[in-house]
């Protein structure tokens, strides 16, 4: 495919249903590190925010505040991109695109996941006691990058 201008476009179109991703892209996703994540907000205007993170699953977890920005625009958009750059080779990288998700948390337990990953005990003090916290999920159907 070539877009205006000639340049080529690499298309993934033919990905499989289930991702398998290269080791090396399951290492960075891994690593305690902070990834962003872009969703288009209510205006058509990317939201590219810095987020810890886990992979579980497949999928990318995000703990936050209920009725945060991030949390509006996955509601309303059902999609997302998450980018994370290589610590150990900075011009390698994983970008995930797909569907979001969007459940409760009530009892702390993808915070508290996060946070120990990135060395704290829980996420208590991260919190003030009457914390709502939401876990976005994003489902990747497409793997793009560097790694």
């Amino acid at each position: 495919m070539v877009r205006k201008g000639g340049l080529p476009l690499k298309e993934n179109a033919g990905l499989p249903k289930r991702l398998h991703l290269a080791a090396n892209a399951e290492r960075i996703l891994g690593e305690p590190v902070t990834g962003t994540l872009c969703i288009v907000d209510a205006k058509g205007d990317p939201n590219a925010t810095p987020v810890w993170f886990l992979w579980s699953n497949g999928k990318i977890l995000i703990s936050t505040h209920a009725r945060r920005q991030k949390h509006v625009n996955a509601l309303r958009a059902g999609r997302g991109s998450f980018s994370v750059i290589d610590p150990q080779n900075p011009s390698h990288y994983v970008e995930l695109r797909g569907s979001l998700d969007v459940t409760s948390d009530p009892e702390f337990i993808t915070r508290d996941a996060v946070v120990r990953k990135h060395g704290h005990p829980d996420g208590a003090a991260f919190d003030p006691a009457s914390a709502e916290r939401v876990v976005l999920a994003l489902t990747p159907d497409r793997v793009l990058g560097r790694h």
